[in-house]
């Protein structure tokens, strides 16, 4: 007696559920943070509003920010599984440009989020405890520098510059695919505009609401592409 299998299920159908899961998965962390601490635009709050409001919403940012670092390491893996389907048009070093600078936006992603997990609500503990001005200014401080460090290599890097190279790269295979369609790999290429664009905090700009805005146009295409994969994926790619 022989058995078959669905040949198909690992690339087309599993980067159909991982572009959707990760279209999708933003929303926790936005609901969540949002209504915890005004996520994202309290990352610009100064620390004397930011510590007191964390400390009486940690067990809210510390469940939104984990919901945050899953989806960000879910980008890796569902950028794999994209590069995948289209690895027959792209050369060998650009597939493994695509899913390093993949990695490397997962690692900056991480390392920005954890002072979120672990070094922020101890400060904010020691903020509200504080018993004198020089204890809250030299917490302040602290807390300033942590904030520009963390978010500049998790927000600029990590959201922008990284994930941006690895779309923009990924994009050449989508583009060049005749199983994908020409409307997948332009917007791949308007997605990665847009993060570079966001990752103008390297040069010193507050992108603000911008930030925003970029990533929304990368989450859209994800489920645009999740969508079609799961709807005529299997069909468009027959033998894989």
């Amino acid at each position: 007696m022989t058995t078959t299998t669905s040949p198909d299920l690992p690339p087309v159908r599993g980067a159909g559920w991982a572009s959707i899961t990760q279209g999708l998965l933003i929303f926790v962390p936005t609901f969540v943070l949002g209504a915890a601490i005004g996520w994202p635009g309290s990352l610009s709050d100064p620390a004397s509003i930011a510590l007191p409001r964390l400390a009486n919403n940690e067990g809210a940012v510390r469940f939104g920010y984990a919901a945050y670092l899953l989806y960000s390491v879910l980008f890796a893996v569902t950028v794999t599984l994209l590069a995948r389907l289209v690895e027959g048009d792209m050369a060998k070093g650009v597939r493994r440009l695509v899913v390093g600078f993949a990695i490397a936006s997962v690692v900056a992603r991480s390392i920005g989020i954890i002072r979120w997990l672990a070094p922020m609500p101890e400060l904010a503990d020691a903020y509200t405890s504080a018993t004198d001005d020089g204890q809250r200014f030299a917490i302040e401080r602290i807390y300033d520098m942590l904030n520009s460090f963390g978010g500049t290599i998790g927000e600029a890097l990590g959201v922008g510059l990284f994930a941006a190279i690895s779309i923009g790269l990924l994009s050449v295979g989508l583009l060049r695919s005749s199983a994908i369609p020409r409307w997948i790999g332009v917007w791949a290429v308007i997605s990665a505009i847009s993060l570079a664009i966001g990752s103008v905090e390297l040069l010193g700009v507050d992108p603000g609401p911008l930030l925003t805005v970029t990533v929304t146009i990368v989450q859209l295409w994800f489920l645009a592409a999740g969508a079609w994969l799961l709807a005529r994926g299997s069909k468009a790619f027959p033998a894989t």
